[in-house]
This record gives structure tokens, C-alpha cells and sequence, in this order.
């Protein structure tokens, strides 16, 4: 994905490599879901729920109805000279990627048995203080750039009259999946914050 990058390419390109396994990987997240819901693990469900939840639509809700506008647009933050701070495709996958990494390292090296290198340790339960507010800023901004096409497609929508007399327009319930984002967020940074200070202590 990164040599892409540094060969001149951009997010569209990359996303035309990445685009099969990213879906494989991003679904098959689900069976965390279930881990959690029957105690398989310790981590809490509605955490384990949300943060899952919100990749998948993401994913699937957002980017794969309109992965050229995703894929190849950019929400500008701000522009220091030559250098444009953006959100994009890259930062969003550089945010699941890096966080993924992380934790699934730190699963991997408790389950061999392995001393697990504290900075590691520090990594996985302090990345998150920048992680998750970018992570989150790069799927709203997919959000952004691919309503337009959501609007004009009308993707998952129903329309009256129909033979069940109930109309879905899935380019409105984009305005209420982005409303739960508001308690979602604060939710699972405070969790992870409480995460930190239980494993690193307090400073």
C-alpha cells in the first residue's frame, strides 16, 4: 500500500489493491462481536459492538457505494505552505491498520507466552489518544465526500407506493448512523482512557 504512495500513486490506486482483503478482514471483525456477547473474552459488548459496527458501515455503508468519490477525495483541515493536512482513504486505513496492529501484537505475544515489550505495552493503550479521534474525523470525512453519490443512487432505499406501504431512504439514515457517532465516540475513548490508567497508571 505505502510503496504506491511513494511511487506517485494516490488513494485510489491503493484502494484498488487493498479493497478484497480489507472486506475480508473488516467482516470477518464480527466474530469479536460474539466473542464478547458470550464471554469469550473479556472485552466489554457494547464497546466491542460500536467500534466494530462503525468500520463495517464504514466500509460497506459508505465506501463501497461510492469508493471513487471515497477513494479519491480529501476533506482539507489545514494548509501550512507547501504541506496540506487532509483526511482521506490513507489516514482512515493508517488509522485501523496501526490500532489493529497494536492490539492484535499485544493478543499475539500474551497468548505465546511471550514477555510483552513495554513499549508495545505503552503503544497499544496510548496510540488510541490519536488514533481514534483521526480515525473517526477519516470515516466521517468518507461520509462527506460519498453522500453526494448516495443521494443520487439511493442505495438500500425504498420508495413508495410499494406492496409493504413502508418507505427507507438510505441517504437519510446516513444523518442518524453519523447522530450515534455523538455518544459512540465519547464512549469508547473514555473506556480506552480507563484502559490506560488501569495497565500504564496514572501518568
Amino acid at each position: 500500500t505505502y510503496s504506491t504512495v511513494a511511487s506517485g500513486g494516490w488513494t485510489r490506486d491503493i484502494f484498488a489493491k487493498v479493497e478484497a482483503p480489507l472486506k475480508v478482514v473488516q467482516t470477518a471483525a464480527v466474530a469479536e462481536i460474539v466473542h464478547s456477547a458470550t464471554g469469550l473474552v473479556r472485552s466489554p459488548f457494547f464497546t466491542t459492538f460500536i467500534q466494530v459496527l462503525s468500520r463495517l458501515w464504514a466500509l460497506w455503508g459508505i465506501v463501497n457505494h461510492a469508493p471513487d468519490a471515497c477513494s479519491g477525495g480529501a476533506i482539507s483541515l489545514l494548509k501550512v505552505g507547501p504541506i496540506h493536512l487532509q483526511l482521506n482513504l490513507l489516514t482512515l486505513l493508517t488509522c485501523w491498520c496501526v490500532s489493529e496492529v497494536l492490539r492484535y501484537g499485544l493478543y499475539a505475544a500474551k497468548e505465546a507466552g511471550l514477555p510483552v515489550p513495554y513499549p508495545l505495552l505503552w503503544l497499544r493503550y496510548s496510540a488510541f489518544l490519536v488514533l481514534y479521534p483521526v480515525g473517526v474525523a477519516s470515516e466521517m470525512s468518507m461520509v462527506a465526500l460519498a453522500l453526494p453519490t448516495i443521494k443520487a443512487l439511493r442505495p438500500w432505499s425504498l420508495t413508495l407506493p410499494n406492496a409493504f406501504n413502508w418507505g427507507f431512504d438510505y441517504y437519510w439514515a446516513c444523518f442518524v448512523a453519523i447522530a450515534c457517532y455523538v455518544p459512540g465516540l465519547p464512549e469508547l475513548y473514555l473506556h480506552m482512557c480507563k484502559q490506560r490508567k488501569k495497565v500504564l497508571g496514572g501518568g
